[in-house]
């Protein structure tokens, strides 16, 4: 047996020189050692899942092999009957790639393990502490971002640009002698790109909440989240992160850390103000009672910069198909614009500024029902010109993205009946129909009242189990 150990190594050394040399990868990538098997077979098992997996040895495969969820604690194992290797996920949240030689005494082959990127890096502590809560915040970071934007042209090409009161004054006073800075200049050169541009200004904005300031003004990539949003430049941490060293100048020669705390109270005022006209446990209870779908927490974050562009963002911590953590994140405009209306009542004000917010939540949930109905759906908003304006199909091009506006914002009105007295929620789903048609969704009037008309019908049935009937009984209005 001897001769034959000696010749199957010398067979094996050979192979992975070759095996090394065919493979052609970047030698960061490529794992320094070669797996070896007197079999024509190894195994893959991942911390993820219970089944273990058998490939062929074989010099015509490369084997590509995922994770199906992540966490700080995953890991491959891959062997064979001579050899075995443990691999874990020392790169997270960041994706990771490792190439593997593995022979055998007739053939070779690569087997190439990915680990998942994870938008959030939840410790078990931050996740104890956020399930079942509801935030509401302005973070410096995210401030800084809203700042930097209003500078440039990205801020007016949104039409969402606050142009009053003493804040706005604050940050033109101090910043207005930045707009020559080469991160502005950056920012209106991305921002010309008229297909890109909302990508841009969304991954900039958003991306920025992965962040934190120190008194230094110097930017620490070391919050719960990573990666928040996608955008042009396809890098983990999007768009801000792309231009950090300029962000990082900028703060610095801003003296941003400085105006922001000399502005702490005045944000603290608006967070208070927020959750007093914002019953986001109230909603949120609400509609988990109407559809299966669970989160753990809810975030507001906002700008008094912005009055609109508003999005919602949901991040996991876990398998795919079952995170062990969802919290969805809404960004959305201050309360200061509804506050500067003397006549309305306080009911008045929480109703009308609630939908600002709510439009955001549902989406976790008409998006996901919505998706089980797709056939259904795309028969329905066939003739999307029907559905839509030119100008609103811009923005919800695809026949799932105009229903979905619908849905999500009837869903409201039902949630305002159902829970203001009628006056107060007559003027707010009045409001919503005009903002609906205003917005280009010109058939939202008889959309919601055939929505308002199914539910009463069936009072004692949820909306997720009305859904399908809903979108049937949606063609009438044609």
């Amino acid at each position: 047996m001897k001769w034959f150990t000696l010749l199957f190594w010398g067979l094996c050394q050979m192979i992975g020189i070759s095996l090394q040399a065919q493979a052609n990868m970047p030698e960061g990538v490529v794992y320094p050692d070669t797996l070896w098997s007197s079999t024509d077979s190894f195994y893959v098992a991942s911390s993820t899942s219970r089944k273990v997996y058998t490939f062929p040895i074989s010099v015509e495969d490369t084997i590509n092999f995922g994770t199906y969820g992540y966490s700080r604690d995953n890991y491959f194992t891959i062997y064979t009957d001579l050899d075995s290797l443990k691999v874990r996920h020392v790169n997270f949240p960041a994706r990771q790639l490792i190439k593997i030689p593995i022979a055998s005494p007739w053939d070779t082959t690569i087997c190439i393990l990915r680990f998942q990127a994870s938008t959030s890096n939840f410790t078990d502590a931050y996740m104890r502490e956020a399930k079942g809560k509801v935030s509401f915040r302005i973070p410096p970071v995210y401030e800084l971002a809203n700042i930097i934007l209003y500078l440039s042209d990205c801020s007016v090409k949104t039409e969402n640009h606050s142009q009053e009161g003493a804040y706005v004054a604050d940050v033109v006073a101090h910043f207005s002698g930045m707009k020559s800075h080469d991160l502005i200049k950056a920012l209106n050169t991305q921002c010309a790109d008229a297909d890109r541009f909302w990508d841009y200004y969304y991954s900039f904005r958003e991306n920025s909440l992965c962040f934190s300031i120190d008194v230094d003004n110097i930017l620490q990539y070391d919050t719960p989240y990573k990666h928040i949003r996608n955008g042009p430049s396809n890098i983990f941490g999007g768009e801000f992160r792309n231009l950090l060293y300029l962000i990082q100048d900028f703060a610095i020669q801003s003296g941003f850390y400085t105006f922001y705390n000399a502005h702490l109270p005045y944000y603290q005022a608006l967070e208070k103000r927020q959750a007093e006209l914002l019953p986001v446990q109230q909603m949120w209870q609400w509609l988990e009672r109407e559809f299966p779908y669970r989160r753990d927490a809810y975030g507001v974050v906002f700008s008094p910069l912005i009055e609109g562009s508003h999005s919602t963002q949901q991040l996991d911590y876990g398998p795919l198909s079952a995170p062990d953590f969802v919290e969805c994140l809404m960004f959305i405009n201050s309360s200061e614009f509804i506050d500067a209306n003397p006549a309305y009542s306080e009911e008045l004000k929480e109703g009308l500024h609630s939908g600002v917010v709510f439009t955001e939540i549902d989406h976790n949930y008409v998006n996901p029902a919505s998706d089980e109905y797709r056939p259904e759906v795309k028969a329905l908003i066939a003739d999307k010109d029907f559905w839509a304006t030119e100008d609103a199909q811009r923005h919800y091009g695809s026949e799932s993205a105009i229903f979905n506006e619908y849905a999500t914002h009837s869903l409201f009105c039902l949630y305002v009946e159902e829970t203001y007295n009628e006056a107060t929620a007559k003027k707010v789903i009045a409001d919503r129909v005009r903002l609906m048609e205003r917005r280009g969704f010109y058939r939202f009037a008889a959309f919601n009242t055939a929505f308002s008309s199914l539910r009463k019908a069936n009072p004692s049935q949820t909306i997720y189990e009305l859904y399908g009937r809903m979108i049937e009984e949606m063609h009438a209005i044609k």
